[in-house]
């Protein structure tokens, strides 16, 4: 049975639907014959929600999963893993990235369950 889905990841989904109008709207921009630098601007702004939305995904498996897999002497394996996936998402680790979408102040919780996840490391 899957564990209560965690704030953070509650947040990703609400962005992923936002995400999800926006290619909507995009699709309507093509059909209608839109301005090429339009649409451009639009898709632009679609991939910046989704590398928001993949940070929050990031910090929450660093404060659920991660933690635990740290915590659970399963460390080794968690950074393997997680250097793998990493490797897909430029936008988190270019020199542009942005890692931290917390508000100031807002703590990592060690040790947290892995909430709103089946998966172990």
């Amino acid at each position: 049975m899957p564990q209560e889905m965690t704030a953070k990841k509650r947040a990703a989904l609400n962005r992923l639907r936002t995400v999800r109008g926006h290619l909507d709207g995009i699709i309507r921009m093509l059909e209608n014959d839109a301005y090429c630098i339009d649409v451009m601007k639009q898709i632009s702004a679609t991939q910046s929600a989704l590398e928001r939305t993949n940070r929050v995904m990031l910090h929450n498996h660093l404060e659920t999963c991660f933690s635990e897999a740290v915590m659970d002497g399963r460390a080794a394996i968690a950074v393997d893993e997680l250097v793998d996936a990493l490797k897909f998402s430029p936008a988190l680790t270019g020199p542009d990235s942005a890692l931290n979408d917390t508000a100031p102040g807002e703590a990592v919780t060690a040790g947290a369950p892995c909430a709103g996840s089946e998966h172990q490391a």
